[in-house]
């Protein structure tokens, strides 16, 4: 499914996942995630189709819930990439959100597992978002799944350089372990997968971070303002996107 605006992009719906079985903590969402206002009776339905069932850690949510809950959102999280391309125009990326779902259908929690988006505030806005929305009672109890969103670099715009981890090895090297001492939880081993967009000159215009571990998810905030702070090689005359992991 494809969701286009007067904005020259493409917002991509991807595949649902599979849930993950791996047990989580009562963290509470980062972009405040919780009980948020549910989606209302004005905003368009996607269409039934044939109901794949998402188990959860407690119940099961089919896939098409799982889609009429979030697809009336559609044209908030789009917005979400709109309000920073005047900032960022190079902006795009993957983001996979990882929700849990209260009996009631009001989202418990909601984080990013994975992202390549690389803006910390174009993620809390889609997170915020996610938040709000009120799913269909999940069968059985709560229920878990993961649901990635695509937006390209609008067609108008040249994409970034793209950078593999190699080419920032000095900057993981000197940052990496102070920015695990001072944002990692206590007692946490929590791995990041960070994006950056590396400016002229060598400085970080944007970052972005994710993690599998729900216990950390507030320590993301702190992970791309660090990030920030580096410097970074110089791309030369065009900003470059890098994606590495910390650890």
């Amino acid at each position: 499914m494809q969701l286009r605006s007067n904005v020259p992009t493409t917002f991509l719906f991807l595949a649902l996942s599979s849930v993950a079985f791996g047990c989580h903590s009562d963290a509470p969402a980062t972009g405040g995630a919780g009980q948020g206002e549910p989606t209302t009776g004005d905003e368009e339905a996607r269409p039934q189709h044939e109901a794949v069932q998402i188990e959860g850690l407690m119940g099961t949510i089919s896939a098409d819930t799982v889609e009429r809950g979030i697809e009336p959102r559609m044209g908030r999280f789009l917005r979400c990439f709109q309000d920073r391309y005047g900032s960022l125009d190079v902006l795009g990326g993957r983001f996979v959100m990882s929700f849990r779902v209260h009996a009631d259908g009001t989202v418990r929690w909601v984080f990013p597992s994975d992202s390549t988006v690389g803006d910390r505030e174009t993620e809390r806005c889609l997170l915020h978002v996610a938040s709000g929305i009120h799913f269909h009672a999940p069968h059985g109890g709560e229920a878990e799944f993961t649901y990635p969103l695509s937006l390209d670099t609008a067609d108008d715009v040249r994409p970034p350089l793209n950078w593999d981890e190699a080419r920032v090895s000095d900057a993981l090297s000197t940052g990496g372990s102070g920015l695990l001492s001072s944002c990692r939880p206590a007692g946490s081993r929590a791995a990041y997968r960070v994006t950056a967009y590396v400016m002229p000159g060598g400085t970080v215009e944007a970052a972005g971070a994710a993690t599998d571990d729900a216990e950390a998810i507030d320590s993301l905030d702190c992970v791309a303002q660090a990030v920030r702070g580096w410097s970074m090689p110089d791309p030369g005359s065009y900003p470059a996107k890098v994606h590495f992991e910390i650890h």
